[in-house]
């Protein structure tokens, strides 16, 4: 798994039938201030350039079609681990062409770039969690904040001694705990 993924599932929150489900942070941390929507993910469309007489094709990680407007929202989740603020804001203004109404969510971490996104009209949301990485030895469950794997495992034999796998390529992540989306609201006292 990836994080990229990890964060989607804590989003959507899915049914098993792939429903937003009730307690989708989309919904309770307000990317989304609805349940009345459907989604689509990696929705591949094409764009023209005119000036150019080229077609390119956008692929945002997230459209929202609202049921009860006719309006749909893009929305691009960025990770912690291969961050590019320019490459990033390239992609948004390309989306910006089909979706007026295009977000973006970033790393808390990188909370310093929001108001560039702001300045370029995009609504931004902050996401921060803790990770959970497996050990493929003892299976234990370890909880960090750190986008790498522990450097140590925690968990403990049935006598109380210490596995102590140091071993980053025998941890597999799989889930995040305590994920949060909060709006970037800007400070206008700040500055």
């Amino acid at each position: 798994m990836t994080i990229d993924d990890e964060l989607l599932l804590e989003l959507f929150k899915p049914d098993p039938c792939g429903n937003v489900g009730k307690e989708a942070l989309i919904v309770k941390d307000h990317v989304v201030r609805t349940h009345a929507f459907d989604y689509k993910l990696e929705d591949s469309q094409e764009i023209s350039f005119w000036r150019k007489s080229e077609i390119e094709r956008i692929t945002p990680d997230i459209v929202i079609t609202l049921k009860r407007e006719t309006k749909t929202i893009a929305i691009e989740l960025e990770n912690d681990i291969k961050w590019d603020f320019q490459d990033s804001l390239r992609q948004l203004n390309k989306y910006k062409k089909n979706f007026p109404d295009t977000r973006i969510i970033i790393p808390r971490e990188y909370k310093r770039f929001a108001p560039l996104y702001v300045h370029e009209g995009f609504k931004v949301y902050l996401w921060s969690a803790k990770r959970k990485w497996e050990c493929l030895r003892c299976h234990y469950i370890n909880i960090e904040e750190n986008r790498v794997p522990p450097k140590k495992c925690k968990g403990k034999t049935k006598e109380g001694k210490s596995y102590g796998n140091t071993n980053l390529g025998e941890f597999d992540l799989v889930g995040l705990e305590g994920t949060k989306f909060e709006e970037y609201m800007p400070d206008p006292t700040q500055g």
